[in-house]
């Protein structure tokens, strides 16, 4: 099985060169770039495999992230809900 729809990284604008370079070196290419009317930029991933969309996921340069996210009071991040309850 794969992902049916687009995969979108965030980055900071001053860091869209550094970052497609980033993914290139891993063996990835943006499908397209986008910018919103925040000033992020999307490096967009056409749709993959699950076993690509982990290989993806290590190569994004996570480290330029525009969204950096705190997971408080409540369940850790990319678990299932059966996880939760141990």
């Amino acid at each position: 099985m794969g992902r049916r729809t687009p995969i979108r990284f965030a980055v900071k604008p001053e860091s869209e060169m550094e970052a497609v370079a980033y993914v290139r070196e891993r063996g990835f290419e943006p499908s397209e770039i986008e910018r919103d009317e925040h000033g992020f930029v999307y490096l967009v991933f056409s749709p993959l495999p699950d076993s690509q969309c982990r290989t993806l996921a290590q190569a994004l340069p996570i480290h330029l992230s525009a969204k950096i996210g705190f997971a408080m009071n409540g369940a850790p991040p990319f678990t299932t809900p059966d996880q939760n309850d141990r």
